[in-house]
């Protein structure tokens, strides 16, 4: 039993720093996602729950990060993401969390507050 508890744990803690990195390796291709106007700014959907969709949005700029790179990134984080909670059994909040947008404030992009239009 210890053998094998061990062995998940350590299964885990793998595919975790994997995407771990994946993760970093995305907010540093986004970068500081400096924007002089909102058309410069996106977002991104990130990782994955247990019930489907994604677990938060990211904001990015496209005179600041390379939007194929991005996307590659950000769909290589949540399909590690959903193989790490298929094999934890992870539970999460089943809430639909939509796309906020993003905006440009202060020379750089934000995810736009809720119930904000511009």
């Amino acid at each position: 039993m210890i053998i094998k508890l061990s062995a998940l744990l350590f299964c885990l803690s793998v595919s975790s720093s994997f995407a771990d990195e994946t993760l970093l390796s995305l907010r540093a291709e986004i970068g500081s996602a400096r924007c002089v106007k909102d058309t410069q700014c996106r977002t991104v959907a990130v990782g994955a729950k247990s019930c489907g969709g994604p677990e938060l949005y990211l904001p990015w700029s496209v005179a600041e990060g390379q939007g194929e790179k991005i996307a590659l990134l950000a769909r290589q984080y949540s399909q590690q993401r959903v193989s790490e909670i298929k094999k934890s059994g992870e539970l999460s909040v089943c809430q639909f969390v939509a796309d906020p947008g993003a905006v440009c404030r202060q020379k750089q992009c934000v995810l736009q507050s809720a119930g904000v239009m511009n």
